[in-house]
């Protein structure tokens, strides 16, 4: 199978959202830890993550981040999947003045208090540059992010007939 030259900078973005999300974790738990006062067990951690009204706001990432995942299993990764990718994670992760209760806002909170956060996010910014830059609309970013599934479960139906 032939990978196309898309591929190995999808993987680089990807590594560096996955470093970059596990840091996320890890700052907020610390901050959990201290608001408990003690360690919590990652069990505990995790049922706090999944269930806490305060956390939602991850399930964007989480959501990109599987995203990114079925499109870096693809066979080929187009042009197209690359602007995709990049628009979504800069819609994300860099959006300049991001509205209150979204991901960025709180995200951008956790950055500005973090110093352990500004290096992977320099880091993934880094790797975003090496995806092509689109100037389609978000509307279209989103819809043709949806598709990456369909394609997904296409390429496996193939692989087991």
């Amino acid at each position: 199978m032939t990978k196309s030259h898309h591929h190995s900078n999808a993987m680089q973005v990807r590594q560096a959202l996955w470093a970059l999300q596990k840091e996320v974790l890890t700052a907020l738990k610390e901050q959990f830890d201290h608001e408990v006062g003690y360690e919590s067990q990652p069990n505990e951690w995790f049922n706090v993550l999944i269930t806490a009204e305060r956390y939602k706001w991850l399930r964007e990432l989480t959501s990109l981040m599987a995203d990114i995942d079925i499109m870096t299993e693809l066979e080929m990764i187009s042009e197209q999947h690359g602007e995709t990718a990049r628009a979504e994670i800069e819609r994300l992760l860099f959006e300049e003045n991001p509205a209150a209760d979204t991901f960025g806002k709180q995200y951008r909170g956790l950055l500005l208090n973090g110093a352990t956060l500004m290096p992977l996010h320099s880091q993934l910014k880094a790797a975003l540059q090496n995806l092509p830059k689109s100037d389609k609309n978000q509307e279209h970013h989103q819809n043709h992010r949806k598709s990456w599934h369909e394609e997904h479960r296409n390429q496996a139906r193939k692989k087991r007939n």
